[in-house]
């Protein structure tokens, strides 16, 4: 009994020793040859959250100028745009956007617009949006904005959004693209866009209701990811009071405009 009881006592003695070779084995310092675990990031580090380095989660800055090109139709000449600069991470963006148009006749297409809107990944495909718009030209009007934008099936674009302003009206932006790659740097991309108004703005010669429908073709060829010059077509059609708006101005309620621009990755 005696030589069992001091065999246990040696085993636990043993086992006690191990658990304490093994706690200062992962509480004590490394070898001095040990390798450094930083060199398989190659020095990596995000400044923003020292310790949880996960490069999902880096804030990366982009600036896409979509649409910088002249255009000329039966409206006469004029320069257009449309930019999208947005800054965050893969879950949440900040985004800033415009576009517009403005002709020879020193006037700003009535949808021109600044926007600044907050962005959150809402799925894979699909984020929210949240932000203000500010309308450029004459009877320019401050919107508070919320819409969705994403991939919808068959990977079309969308971006669908509401607005709201200060002026009491109510409205809302829809358009969807699609991209057809005839080659991977020679690129069709038609576009649909339209816009609603709940009541009419006379300064701003907006009927209510729908105003426009805008079809659009551009085909560009990237010299690289980051340049492409294209040509394109663009047709609109105002609608009900907009279009009744541009008949007593004498003007046809149809647009039509060729353009040739370049798109910008920067």
């Amino acid at each position: 009994m005696d030589m069992q009881g001091r065999d246990m006592s040696a085993g636990e003695r043993s086992g006690d020793q191990m658990k304490m070779d093994m706690g200062a084995m992962q509480g004590g310092k490394a070898p001095p040859d040990a390798r450094d675990s930083d060199d398989y990031a190659n020095g990596y580090r995000n400044s923003m959250l020292p310790g949880w380095e996960t490069s999902d989660k880096l804030s990366i800055p982009r600036v896409l100028i979509d649409e910088l090109e002249f255009a000329t139709g039966n409206e006469g000449q004029g320069i257009g745009w449309t930019v999208q600069i947005t800054n965050g991470t893969d879950n949440d963006k900040l985004w800033l956007r415009s576009q517009g148009l403005k002709n020879s006749r020193d006037r700003l297409d009535r949808e021109s617009s600044v926007e600044a809107m907050w962005w959150h990944s809402s799925g894979p495909f699909w984020g929210t949006l949240l932000g203000v718009r500010q309308d450029l030209g004459k009877g320019a009007t401050t919107w508070l904005a919320a819409g969705v934008e994403g991939l919808a099936p068959y990977w079309f674009e969308v971006q669908l959004t509401g607005y709201v302003g200060d002026d009491g009206r109510l409205a809302a932006r829809a358009k969807a693209s699609y991209e057809i790659l005839f080659t991977n740097r020679l690129i069709l991309t038609p576009q649909v866009e339209s816009n609603f108004y709940s009541k009419r703005s006379t300064e701003r010669e907006l009927g209510g209701g729908f105003s426009n429908i805008e079809l659009s073709g551009r085909l560009r060829y990237e010299l690289s990811r980051k340049i492409a010059p294209y040509v394109g077509f663009v047709w609109e059609r105002a609608l009900g009071g907009t279009a009744d708006f541009r008949r007593a101005e004498s003007e046809s309620p149809v647009e039509r405009r060729v353009v040739v621009g370049v798109r910008l990755l920067l």
